[in-house]
């Protein structure tokens, strides 16, 4: 026993013990611990899955946006761009599909504006026969408002254009029914 009796204690050597057996069969110089081919090689594999992943999940979000944003003079059909490989995607020419979108998107716009329009012309040119048959219906119930004065008192002044104009039509048929109905059951009584 040299240095004082006590003995140097040293970290054993991997030439101490016999080499491992891995799962494989093979002999691992690593005490058991896998080599760094095989966590590479596993790294990859699940690097290589999950990038699949990726793809798969890209194509079909681009399969679904090509079919619902697909214009109606688009020369392939919604139901072929849905089923299109991933070869058939990478070579899909996006810019002339959106541009196209585009231009068939800004002539629908025009078109519901040119509509809008159209039906603007047509409420106003209503609404303006609307007012001269209201003034129309005034100047034909003036005379026969002074027989019928004590129905429409106070709307005979006023607009005569307006909703009081229906109002006082419908008073004076309202009492022109009622006073040909009182007169033709006086001529059924006599």
């Amino acid at each position: 026993m040299r240095n004082g009796g006590k003995r140097a204690i040293s970290p054993p050597r991997s030439t101490d013990f016999p080499p491992k057996k891995s799962k494989e069969n093979k002999l691992d110089v690593n005490g058991g611990q896998p080599s760094d081919d095989t966590v590479n090689k596993a790294d990859h594999v699940r690097e290589v899955t999950n990038l699949k992943k990726i793809q798969d999940k890209l194509a079909e979000s681009l399969r679904l946006c090509l079919h619902y944003f697909s214009p109606p003079s688009w020369p392939t059909k919604k139901e072929d761009l849905i089923n299109l490989d991933l070869d058939k995607l990478l070579d899909f020419p996006l810019n002339k599909f959106f541009d196209t979108y585009e231009v068939n998107l800004t002539e629908l716009i025009a078109q519901y504006q040119q509509h809008a329009s159209e039906a603007e012309k047509k409420g106003e040119t209503a609404e303006d026969k609307l007012v001269n048959l209201r003034k129309m219906v005034m100047q034909l119930l003036k005379p026969s408002l002074l027989n019928y004065n004590s129905e429409t008192d106070g709307n005979m002044e006023g607009d005569e254009t307006g909703d009081n104009v229906d109002e006082i039509l419908a008073a004076v048929v309202k009492e022109s029914t009622k006073t040909d109905s009182t007169s033709s059951r006086d001529v059924l009584t006599s």
